[in-house]
């Protein structure tokens, strides 16, 4: 029986010492001790989003050079200029139908000014990241939305677009694609005269 309360006073005394061992770690700090940053979609877009405009005006080629030619494929950099003839506006997605200047095919123009952008055509056309800089799908995908809102700040908000922009022209640069005989702009520049 002494062995028995021999044990147990040595099993508390160890109980008790090892309680010291224990470091408490505040939540959102974790990364400090393991390595692994929480990952922050809108720091990403933010970072790069000067060099992925600078790259899509770079290598932009005409709206209508390019259906004359190639076509668009799954998405392309597109440059061009018009004239708006309808603000449509679709709750918080937004859109210029546009008659292209030097265009005279079938296919229907619209540019998107957001504030909700369907698509993810400026991160597929960019390459200053790759699906292989993420860890996974979601972080990907979190990074196509946070550059359209990126996109949003930086190039439609300040425009403050209404639907007074109706016959004026406009100026634009950005990633395009085309469903059926729609073509769809989601730009990196634009601007009204």
């Amino acid at each position: 029986m002494r062995k028995e309360l021999i044990l147990a006073a040595a099993a508390i005394t160890l109980s008790f010492s090892l309680t010291g061992c224990v470091k408490v770690i505040e939540k959102g700090t974790e990364g400090q001790y393991t390595g692994e940053v929480a990952f922050d979609a809108s720091a990403n877009s933010s970072d790069d989003w000067s060099q992925i405009s600078q790259e899509i005006k770079d290598n932009a080629k005409d709206i209508a050079e390019v259906l004359s030619g190639d076509g668009i494929g799954t998405a392309a950099a597109v440059s061009g200029t018009g004239e708006v003839t309808e603000f449509i506006s679709k709750g918080p997605k937004n859109i210029l139908t546009v008659t292209i200047d030097g265009y005279d095919g079938d296919e229907t123009f619209m540019v998107q000014i957001g504030s909700v952008y369907s698509g993810t055509a400026i991160r597929d056309i960019q390459s200053v990241k790759t699906f292989e800089s993420f860890t996974n799908q979601t972080e990907w995908s979190a990074y196509a939305k946070a550059l359209n809102a990126e996109m949003h700040a930086q190039v439609i908000e300040p425009l403050a677009l209404d639907d007074s922009v109706v016959g004026k022209k406009i100026t634009f640069a950005g990633a395009a694609t085309i469903s059926g005989s729609e073509v769809t702009v989601t730009p990196v520049e634009l601007s009204v005269e």
